[in-house]
C-alpha cells in the first residue's frame, strides 16, 4: 500500500504520472495485458494502454503448447507443429514488443505492482526475458526476482481486455465489515499466551479503550462509505429513453435539458463559465450522468445497443447532447470501447468529423477512429453498393452456368437413352420380336406377344435369353422361329 499511495506531486496524475498496475494474462496462445494508473483527477483508475494478441499454439485435439510437446517427446515435422512452433515465436514477439513500448513510454518504470496469470514454464521467455537480469533485461518487463510481481487470485478465465479489467477491479477493492461474536470469541480464544482472557459476561460488549472506539468508528465509517459506492446508480429519463431506443423522446429530454441549463445560466449570472458542465439542478440530472451497475452514460448505453435506432441516438447524443465521448465507465472504457455495431463505431467518427479535432482528445481518452464525413460515408455506401452488385451479377452467371449444364446434362441424357431404346428395338426385331414400344412400354408384357402379364414382376416371368414371357407356349414358339431363322440363314 505505501508503493500505491506514493503519489506524484508534479501534478501530471491525470495524464499517468503517478504509480501503476499491471495486469498480465498469458494462456493457450492468448496474451492480455492492460497497465493502470490509480491517480487521477477525479480520483478513479484510468487504463493507460492495453494490448491483446491471439495465435495458434496449442493443439486442439490433444492440448498442451507445441514446445512442451517437443520436449517431452521427438519433435514432430507435420505442417501443423510447424505452425504451432510459428505462432509460439509471433507470441513472444508480441508480448516483447509491447514491453519496449511501455517502456519507451515511461510506464514500466512506475509500476508499483504487476499482477500475473502464466503456466510458470513461459514466465522466462514472456515475462523475464531471456537472462533473467534483476531488470528484466532481455526484452522482459521484470526481473524474475523483482518483489514487485504477484500471482493473480482467481481464475480470470480466457485472456482478453474485459478480464484484465475484472481482474483490476477484484485486486484494488477491499471490504471492510464489523466483527461477529463468533469472530470475538475466536480471536480471544486464538490471543497470544499472557493475555487475560476477558469475562464471559462482557463477550458482547464493546472496547471502553478511547482509541479502540475512535478506531471502531473510522472503520463504521469507512464501511459506510463503502456501501454507499457500491451501490449503483439509478438511470436518468436519459438512460430509460436510449435502453428502450425511442429518438423522439430521446431528443424531448435533451431539448428540455438544453432550456433547463439556460434558465440555470441566467438566474446564476456569476457562474464562472470556464467550468466544467456539472449536474443541472432543476432535473436533477446532465447529459453525463452515469447509471448502472457498471456506472454508464446514456452514451455508453445507446454505443452498446443493439437496436437499429443505436446509430441515431449516438449522433444525437454527441451533436445534439454534447456527450462527452470520453467519459469512462466504472470498467474504464469509453463509449466507442463498448460499441456493437458497425452504424454505431460510424456515427462515432462521423461525429469527430462534424466537431472537430479540438473538441476532445478522440485518439487518447476516446479511442474513436479516423474522421469520416458524408462524402466519405456516401462513397463508402457507394463502394459496398458496388461490390454488392457484382456479387449478385455473379451469382447470376453462375446459376444461369448451372441452368445451362443441367439442360445439357439432360439433353445428353434424353439422347443417350432414345440411343439405348433404338438399339433394343433392333435386337428384338433381328430376334422375331416386335419393337416394345407395341406394348406400351411395361414392364411386364410378353416379350413375344406383348400380353401384360398382372400381378407378377419381370422377375417372376418365365426367362430365356434375355427375353421374359408369359407363357411356356410364348417360349416355345419363340424358340422354333429363331431355329426357321437360323436354318433359312444357313441356306441361303
Amino acid at each position: 500500500w505505501h508503493r500505491l499511495s506514493n503519489d506524484d506531486s508534479s501534478g501530471n496524475n491525470n495524464n499517468g504520472g503517478g504509480p501503476t498496475v499491471v495486469v498480465i494474462l498469458l494462456q493457450s496462445g492468448r496474451f492480455a495485458a492492460a497497465i493502470f494508473s490509480i491517480h487521477s483527477r477525479n480520483h478513479t483508475p484510468k487504463m493507460l494502454a492495453h494490448k491483446t494478441s491471439t495465435r495458434y499454439t496449442v493443439r486442439k485435439g490433444q492440448g498442451g503448447s507445441q514446445s512442451q510437446h517437443d520436449q517431452s517427446k521427438s519433435k514432430a515435422k507435420s505442417i501443423g507443429s510447424q505452425l504451432r512452433r510459428d505462432g509460439e515465436r509471433q507470441l513472444r514477439e508480441d508480448v516483447r514488443k509491447t514491453w519496449k513500448e511501455w517502456r519507451d513510454m515511461g510506464y514500466v518504470d512506475r509500476i508499483a505492482l504487476a499482477y500475473v496469470s502464466c503456466p510458470r514454464a513461459m514466465r522466462r521467455d514472456y515475462l523475464h526475458g531471456d537472462d533473467g537480469d534483476a531488470h528484466g533485461g532481455g526484452g522482459g518487463l521484470l526481473g524474475k526476482g523483482d518483489d514487485r510481481w504477484r500471482n493473480v487470485p482467481l481464475d480470470a478465465g480466457r485472456p482478453t481486455l474485459e478480464a484484465t479489467s475484472a481482474v483490476f477491479d477484484c485486486v484494488m477493492r477491499c471490504a471492510v465489515r464489523d466483527m461477529t461474536e463468533d469472530e470475538r470469541m475466536r480471536m480471544r480464544t486464538d490471543s497470544a499466551v499472557g493475555e487475560v482472557p476477558a469475562d464471559e459476561n462482557d463477550c458482547g460488549e464493546k472496547d471502553t479503550d478511547p482509541e479502540n472506539e475512535k478506531r471502531a468508528q473510522e472503520i463504521d465509517r469507512v464501511s459506510e462509505e463503502s456501501a454507499e459506492e457500491e451501490e449503483a446508480p439509478p438511470f436518468t429519463p436519459l438512460h430509460e429513453a436510449v435502453a428502450e431506443g425511442d429518438l423522439s423522446r430521446l431528443l424531448e429530454l435533451l431539448q428540455l435539458l438544453d432550456e433547463s441549463e439556460e434558465r440555470t445560466i441566467d438566474e446564476t449570472p456569476a457562474r464562472n463559465p470556464s467550468d466544467d458542465r456539472t449536474t443541472t439542478p432543476s432535473l436533477g440530472y446532465d447529459i453525463n450522468t452515469r447509471g448502472g451497475s457498471d456506472h454508464q452514460t446514456p452514451l455508453h448505453l445507446a454505443s452498446s445497443s443493439t437496436r437499429p435506432s443505436a446509430p441515431s441516438l449516438v449522433n444525437a447524443l454527441l451533436l445534439q447532447g454534447r456527450a462527452d465521448p470520453c467519459a469512462e465507465d466504472a470498467r474504464g472504457r469509453p463509449p466507442y470501447f463498448v460499441a456493437s455495431t458497425d452504424g454505431a463505431r460510424e456515427a462515432f467518427r462521423l461525429a469527430r468529423g462534424a466537431l472537430g479535432e479540438g473538441h476532445c482528445r478522440w485518439d487518447e481518452d476516446a479511442k474513436v477512429g479516423p474522421a469520416l464525413n458524408d462524402a466519405d460515408v456516401r462513397a463508402k455506401k457507394a463502394k459496398a453498393a458496388e461490390k454488392k452488385r457484382r456479387q449478385r451479377a455473379r451469382q447470376k452467371e453462375r446459376k444461369a452456368e448451372e441452368r445451362a449444364d443441367a439442360e445439357r446434362a439432360a439433353a445428353e441424357e434424353r439422347k443417350e437413352s432414345a440411343r439405348r431404346e433404338e438399339e433394343e428395338d433392333a435386337r428384338r426385331v433381328r430376334d422375331g420380336l416386335k419393337p416394345k414400344k407395341a406394348s406400351g412400354g411395361a414392364s411386364n408384357a410378353c416379350d413375344f406377344c406383348q400380353k401384360v402379364v398382372r400381378g407378377k414382376r419381370r422377375s417372376q416371368m418365365f426367362q430365356r435369353l434375355e427375353y421374359a414371357y408369359c407363357r411356356t407356349e410364348c417360349v416355345r414358339r419363340h424358340q422354333r422361329e429363331l431355329m426357321a431363322a437360323a436354318a433359312t440363314a444357313r441356306m441361303g
